[in-house]
Protein backbone atom coordinates (compact mmCIF):
# COMPACT_ATOMS: atom_id res chain seq x y z
CA UNK A 1 0.00 0.00 0.00
CA UNK A 2 1.72 3.66 -0.62
CA UNK A 3 1.98 5.88 1.76
CA UNK A 4 -0.56 8.66 1.14
CA UNK A 5 -1.58 11.18 3.57
CA UNK A 6 -5.09 10.51 4.84
CA UNK A 7 -6.43 14.03 4.44
CA UNK A 8 -6.16 13.98 0.96
CA UNK A 9 -7.76 10.20 1.05
CA UNK A 10 -10.63 11.44 2.61
CA UNK A 11 -10.85 8.05 4.53
CA UNK A 12 -11.23 7.91 8.33
CA UNK A 13 -8.86 5.90 10.55
CA UNK A 14 -11.43 4.19 12.08
CA UNK A 15 -12.64 3.23 8.83
CA UNK A 16 -9.68 1.61 7.79
CA UNK A 17 -9.42 -0.09 10.81
CA UNK A 18 -12.62 -1.48 10.52
CA UNK A 19 -11.86 -3.02 7.32
CA UNK A 20 -8.48 -4.05 8.30
CA UNK A 21 -10.11 -5.83 11.16
CA UNK A 22 -12.41 -7.45 8.71
CA UNK A 23 -9.95 -8.56 6.64
CA UNK A 24 -7.92 -10.56 9.22
CA UNK A 25 -10.62 -11.84 10.19
CA UNK A 26 -11.95 -13.23 7.17
CA UNK A 27 -7.96 -14.84 6.45
CA UNK A 28 -8.40 -16.58 9.91
CA UNK A 29 -11.20 -18.03 9.29
CA UNK A 30 -10.31 -19.46 5.73
CA UNK A 31 -7.26 -20.65 7.39
CA UNK A 32 -8.99 -22.38 10.12
CA UNK A 33 -11.56 -24.05 7.43
CA UNK A 34 -8.28 -25.01 5.27
CA UNK A 35 -6.44 -26.65 8.30
CA UNK A 36 -9.65 -28.98 9.07
CA UNK A 37 -9.96 -29.65 5.60
CA UNK A 38 -6.68 -30.40 4.95
CA UNK A 39 -6.85 -33.07 8.45
CA UNK A 40 -9.56 -35.08 7.25
CA UNK A 41 -12.32 -32.81 8.58
CA UNK A 42 -15.45 -32.20 6.92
Amino acid sequence: MPYTPLAATGIDWSEIHAVRLLGVALAVLFLLWAIRRMFGGK
